[in-house]
């Protein structure tokens, strides 16, 4: 049975990276809820695996979407390793982004595969 407490936890700390501005920052977070072989895509970004790669993603978004903050929009719908969850891009100029990100995750509820809708 999945602990969704936990699984709630990994899903702000991943959010949480995308808010931070510095890659150490951005590292920390990503090493303590990404599998080592973890994907992530959506619909501008091809697959790429890894933490250094998820990293290096959330680094470049803010040349694409300049600073913004990340909000979760209510806790995760989870079942099967598997779950969803809706999210909030705020910033400072322009209208807000609304997505929803669908994921999975392993034994340890450490994330596996995001694929991003936006």
């Amino acid at each position: 049975m999945e602990n969704k407490q936990s699984i709630e936890e990994t899903i702000l700390i991943y959010t949480s990276a995308w808010n931070e501005t510095e890659r150490e920052a951005i590292a920390d977070k990503i090493k303590q809820c990404w599998g080592p072989q973890a994907t992530y895509t959506d619909k501008i970004t091809d697959t790429i695996s890894g933490e250094d790669a998820i990293t290096d993603l959330i680094v470049s978004s803010y040349i694409q979407m300049g600073l913004r903050s990340f909000k979760v929009l209510g806790a995760p719908d989870v079942h099967h390793h598997s779950g969803r969850f809706r999210w909030l891009a705020i910033r400072p100029e322009g209208y807000p982004i609304e997505g929803m990100d669908y994921f999975e995750f392993d034994d340890s509820n450490r994330i596996t595969r995001i694929v991003g809708f936006f």
